[in-house]
């Protein structure tokens, strides 16, 4: 069974609250970090995690799953659409990083775990509907070319060159940051970037670049043990065109409940007087 099949069973195990199968394709020591909090070392508590998630994200379902696959690393970008605690649907956009050890001694099994999110309900606008169409619709690229390429720019952004990071990207590029804001054009992607407020100390760092045949995904942070964002970078002819900006949010003091209670309405069935 590939990786890939491995996600989708876990995926799945999710959609349907199927807590043994969770635990059962997760390494007993399995590390998962996720937007929601806390850090959580163990197949046991990543499993009462998602009873506590599921209550949340009722009739929780996985859907417009993108795939990016590299050697023992599976990226999935996805839409996850659930309930809230009023029962209104909603969707919230993700992405996960999941990492398998090829020497374990129960292969297929997620050893790490890394679920980045966006905060609920983003709408897109014109220019961003366009760019998505466009980056969605383009079927050429290499995964060379597009690690190439995605190194470049953010090597030439964190140095601060803008000039050699803007040859890098499409003519009418967009960001997508369902926290800080959506931008059309290199200049005001470029400010939104530089507005983000920053820690005290440290460095920000590019941890890991995890490239496709046409998109890539770029994981970030300012210390290493702590991961902080993960940017899906889409490319159309070997110019980035889009950047869909996800965050652990509570590792850059956004609570992703805050504006969601969590105490469920219960269900009743409404009789006739």
């Amino acid at each position: 069974m590939s990786n890939i099949e491995t996600v989708n069973a876990l995926l799945t195990a999710i959609n349907f609250d199927r807590f043994p199968e969770i635990e059962a394709l997760h390494a007993p020591d399995a590390l998962f970090t996720s937007f929601r909090g806390p850090t959580l070392r163990s197949s046991v508590d990543i499993a009462d995690w998602h009873r506590e998630f599921l209550r949340d994200y009722a009739d929780c379902n996985y859907s417009e799953i993108e795939y990016i696959e590299q050697e023992n690393v599976i990226c999935a970008r996805a839409t996850i659409e659930a309930k809230g605690y009023d029962w209104r649907a909603f969707s919230q956009r993700v992405v996960e990083v999941f990492r398998f050890d090829p020497d374990a001694v129960y292969e297929g099994e997620v050893v790490e775990r890394r679920l980045y999110g966006m905060l609920r309900d983003l709408e897109f606008d014109k220019p961003v509907n366009a760019a998505m169409e466009n980056a969605l619709g383009f079927r050429g690229g290499s995964l060379g070319q597009v690690r190439q390429t995605v190194e470049a720019a953010y090597t030439a952004l964190l140095a601060g060159d803008e000039d050699a990071a803007k040859e890098h990207f499409h003519e009418k590029p967009v960001l997508i940051d369902g926290v800080y804001g959506l931008a059309a054009g290199f200049d005001n992607i470029q400010a939104i970037k530089t507005a983000i407020p920053k820690p005290a100390f440290g460095v920000p760092r590019v941890t890991a670049i995890h490239a496709g045949e046409h998109d890539a995904v770029v994981e970030m942070s300012f210390d290493g043990a702590r991961p902080r964002a993960a940017d899906w970078v889409r490319l159309v002819d070997g110019k980035i065109i889009v950047i869909e900006s996800y965050w652990m949010l509570r590792e850059i003091g956004v609570r992703p409940d805050v504006n969601y209670a969590r105490d469920r309405h219960s269900r009743q069935v409404i009789l006739p007087i």
